[in-house]
C-alpha cells in the first residue's frame, strides 16, 4: 500500500501544480482569444480561425502519436542506454513530417480555398506554415518533461509562458492597427514560446549538443515506430473528431457561422481542464504498475483518478451547459450570442469524457494503443456522418451534437476495452450519487433563476455554490473509501499542510 501510497501523493502533486497551470493557461488563452474576438467581426474572425484549424488539424496528424511515445518510451525503466536515441528519434520523425505537411500546404492551398470557398484561405494557410514545425517541437520537448515527472515545467512551457508571449504579440500588432495580422501571429508564436521554454528546460536533462549530434539508432526508431503508429492514427482520429465540426461548417456554412462556433470552443474545454492535469502523472505511473505487474494498485490508481476528475469536473460544467447565453455574453460579447446553444450542447455532452476519466492514457499505459484507434475509428465515422446529416438543419448546433455523440461513442468502447483487459471501470456508486445530487441543484438553481440575466461575478457565485453542494454531497452520501483518505494525506504532505 505504501507504494500506491506514493504513487497518490505524486499523481495529487502534479495534478495541482498543472491543474493550477492549466486553469491559468485556458484562461489566458481564452483572454487571447477575447481580445481578438472583440477587435474582429465574427466573419474575419471566422475566417482566420479557419484557416487556423485546417493546420492545426494536419499537423496535429503530423506529429504521427511520437510524443506520447517519447513519453511512454522514456518512461520505461528498462530502455537504459537508448533513451538519447529515443529522444533524438522522435524530433527527427516529428521535423520531417512538418517538411511534408509545410509542402502540401504550399501546393494545395488554392485547392483548399476553392473546397471551403473561401479564397483568402490558400494565403493564410502558407502563413501558418511555421506553425508545422514549431507545434510538433514544442510537443515533443513537453513529452520529455512529462516523462521525467517535471509537470511545472511543462505546465509553465505549455499553458503559461507561452500565452503570456502570444498575447504580448497580439496587443503589439492590434496597437499598431494591424489586428488581422496579429491574430495569424498569436497562434504562430504560442508553440515557438512553448518550444523555447520547453528546450531550455529538456537541456538541463540532456545537452542541446547530446541532442543534435545523436544519431538514432535503426531499433529505436523502430521501436518508437512500432509503438507510435498506432497512437498516429488515433491521434489523427482523435484531432478529426475535435475540429470536424468547424471545417464542415466552413463547407456548408458562411465564414460567421464558423466564427459564432468557433468562438465558443475555447469555453467548452472546462470539461477538459482536470482529466488533462491527472493524465500529465498518470501515464508514468500507470505504465509503472503495469511493467511491474501490480495490477490491483494499477486498477485503484484508475478508479480514483476517474473518480476526482468527475466531481471536480462538474460544477464549471454545469455554470457553462445551463447559463450558456450569460456566459457567452459576459465572457465574449453579445454578437456572439449565436453560439450560445453550440455551447451548451458541448459543455453538457462533453463532460462524459471527464466522467470515463483517463481511459486513454490507461490504454497507453497497458500497451493497447492499437485499441484507442479502433475506437476513433469508430467515433469518427460517427462524428462524420452526424455532421453532414446535421448541420444542413440544424447548423452549428448540429455540429455540436455530431462532436458530442462522436466522443461519447469513442469512449465507450475504450471503456469496454479496459474493462476487458484490466478488470475495472471508472463508475461508481461513490462517484456517481454525488454528481446525481449536484446536477439536481444545478437544474433547480435553473428553473428558479429563469429568465434572469447574470453577470460574471454571479455566474462565479453559482458555479461557488454548486462546489460547497457537492461537497456537502460527497459527505452525507458517504462517498469516501480508504484510497480517497491515502490521496487527501498525501497530498496535504506534499504542500505542508497540517
Amino acid at each position: 500500500m505504501s507504494s500506491l501510497s506514493d504513487s497518490f501523493g505524486a499523481l495529487a502533486r502534479s495534478a495541482a501544480i498543472v491543474f493550477v497551470g492549466t486553469v491559468l493557461g485556458r484562461i489566458l488563452s481564452l483572454l487571447g482569444e477575447v481580445v481578438i474576438i472583440r477587435s474582429l467581426a465574427p466573419e474575419a474572425f471566422g475566417t482566420v480561425a479557419l484557416a487556423y484549424t485546417v493546420v492545426l488539424t494536419v499537423t496535429r496528424i503530423g506529429i504521427l502519436g511520437v510524443p506520447d511515445g517519447v513519453s511512454r518510451m522514456l518512461s520505461d525503466e528498462t530502455i537504459g542506454s537508448r533513451e538519447r536515441h529515443f529522444l533524438t528519434g522522435g524530433y527527427v520523425i516529428v521535423l520531417g513530417s512538418g517538411a511534408v505537411i509545410a509542402t502540401l500546404l504550399y501546393l494545395f492551398g488554392d485547392a483548399l480555398g476553392t473546397l471551403m470557398n473561401e479564397p483568402q484561405l490558400s494565403d493564410l494557410v502558407v502563413l501558418f506554415v511555421p506553425f508545422v514545425f514549431l507545434f510538433p517541437l514544442a510537443m515533443v520537448s513537453i513529452a520529455v518533461l512529462r516523462a521525467r515527472k517535471r509537470p511545472l515545467g511543462a505546465t509553465l512551457s505549455q499553458h503559461v509562458g507561452a500565452r503570456i508571449g502570444a498575447i504580448g504579440v497580439f496587443v503589439a500588432f492590434a496597437y499598431f492597427g494591424r489586428p488581422f495580422v496579429g491574430a495569424v501571429a498569436y497562434w504562430i508564436v504560442t508553440p515557438a514560446f512553448a518550444a523555447l521554454l520547453a528546450l531550455s528546460l529538456v537541456s538541463r536533462e540532456y545537452s542541446i549538443r547530446s541532442i543534435t549530434t545523436t544519431l538514432p539508432s535503426g531499433d529505436s526508431i523502430r521501436d518508437l515506430w512500432s509503438f507510435s503508429w498506432p497512437l498516429a492514427i488515433r491521434t489523427s482520429l482523435v484531432t478529426l473528431m475535435t475540429n470536424l465540426d468547424v471545417l464542415m461548417i466552413g463547407f456548408f456554412l458562411e465564414s460567421t457561422m464558423v466564427g459564432f462556433y468557433r468562438s465558443v470552443q475555447p469555453l467548452r474545454q472546462v470539461t477538459l481542464f482536470v482529466l488533462q492535469s491527472f493524465v500529465f502523472l498518470f501515464l508514468p505511473l500507470a505504465t509503472e504498475y503495469y511493467t511491474r505487474t501490480e495490477l490491483d494498485e494499477l486498477r485503484e490508481l484508475y478508479r480514483v483518478s476517474s473518480k476526482w476528475i468527475a466531481l471536480l469536473t462538474l460544477p464549471p460544467v454545469l455554470v457553462f451547459s445551463l447559463f450558456a447565453p450569460d456566459v457567452v455574453r459576459t465572457i465574449l460579447h453579445p454578437e456572439y450570442l449565436p453560439g450560445a446553444a453550440a455551447l451548451s450542447v458541448l459543455t453538457a455532452g462533453l463532460f462524459f469524457n471527464a466522467l470515463v476519466g483517463p481511459n486513454g492514457a490507461m490504454l497507453k499505459a497497458v500497451d493497447r494503443p492499437r485499441i484507442e484507434m479502433f475506437a476513433a475509428i469508430l467515433g469518427v465515422v460517427t462524428n462524420l456522418a452526424l455532421n453532414v446529416a446535421l448541420i444542413p438543419v440544424l447548423g452549428i448546433v448540429g455540429a455540436a451534437v455530431a462532436t458530442v455523440v462522436g466522443y461519447f461513442v469513442f469512449n465507450v468502447a475504450e471503456v469496454v476495452a479496459i474493462y476487458r483487459i484490466v478488470g475495472t471501470h471508472p463508475f461508481s456508486r461513490n462517484s456517481l450519487e454525488p454528481i446525481v445530487v449536484t446536477t439536481l441543484a444545478g437544474l433547480a438553481i435553473a428553473l428558479v433563476t429563469g429568465g434572469t440575466r447574470f453577470s460574471l461575478p454571479e455566474l462565479i457565485g453559482i458555479g461557488m455554490l454548486l462546489v460547497a453542494v457537492q461537497a456537502v454531497a460527497v459527505v452525507l452520501t458517504r462517498s469516501f473509501d480508504e484510497a480517497d483518505q491515502v490521496l487527501i494525506e498525501q497530498a496535504k504532505r506534499r504542500i505542508g499542510l497540517d
